[in-house]
């Protein structure tokens, strides 16, 4: 009989263990854990970034970073992290901000418009993006990439078409001026090429020409 409240007791404990282990783990994963008031909050991860920079990120956002520390640690994000831009909506749970900010890199639209050399155009992408503005510029005069698609220093400025463009945050330099030769390439379509050479101008001059309308107008 005594043995048997013994066993009756220690059931009744590991059940109190076992619940109170269960709303831990509830609360960790699945309880709301936002902080802030406006429906959607965007960090911004860069490239080989550690944890902690993640973090401080994150702790204006959280109600409890230890809760999301515990699960992030659990889930190895804590040692997986990818560069980006990441969205956190108001009233995520930990489970749910983890999935976003490792997997849901979110686009962003890049826009600039005729600038006057390579120099500012480079700073004007800078704000946008990850890259600085000395990496984009050595990238856009890099001697290599320049004779490999047909441009030189005096012309390698008529590459970068005056648009909006989705590009990831994280986009290296090298990335963005690769991706911008395609679009130039894609801009001078067959028919774009046939009006230029009917009016007797090469794609450089109608570059120049088009830089030299917009500055006046």
């Amino acid at each position: 009989m005594y043995i048997k409240r013994i066993l009756i007791a220690v059931a009744i404990m590991g059940l109190f263990i076992f619940g109170g282990f269960a709303y831990y783990i509830y609360n960790a994963m699945f309880k709301p854990n936002t902080a802030f008031e406006n429906e959607t909050a965007y960090i911004f991860v860069p490239t080989n970034a550690s944890y902690s920079e993640v973090r401080e990120q994150l702790k204006p956002l959280l109600l409890n970073m230890d809760s999301f520390d515990a699960l992030a640690e659990r889930k190895q994000y804590t040692t997986h992290l990818k560069a980006g831009k990441f969205e956190v909506k108001k009233g995520m749970n930990n489970n749910d901000i983890i999935n976003s900010i490792r997997s849901k890199n979110i686009p962003i639209r890049l826009s600039f418009n005729n600038q006057e050399n390579l120099q500012k155009l480079a700073g004007r992408v800078s704000q946008q993006i990850e890259a600085d503005s000395l990496a984009l510029y050595e990238a856009m005069t890099d001697s290599v990439f320049l004779s490999t698609s047909g441009f030189s220093n005096k012309t390698a400025l008529g590459m970068y078409i005056p648009n909006s463009y989705e590009f990831f945050w994280n986009t290296s330099a090298e990335d963005f001026c690769a991706r911008m030769l395609k679009e130039y390439n894609r801009f001078w379509n067959e028919s774009r090429n046939a009006k230029a050479k009917a009016i007797g101008l090469s794609r450089d001059q109608v570059m120049a020409l088009a830089s030299i309308v917009y500055e006046e107008s």
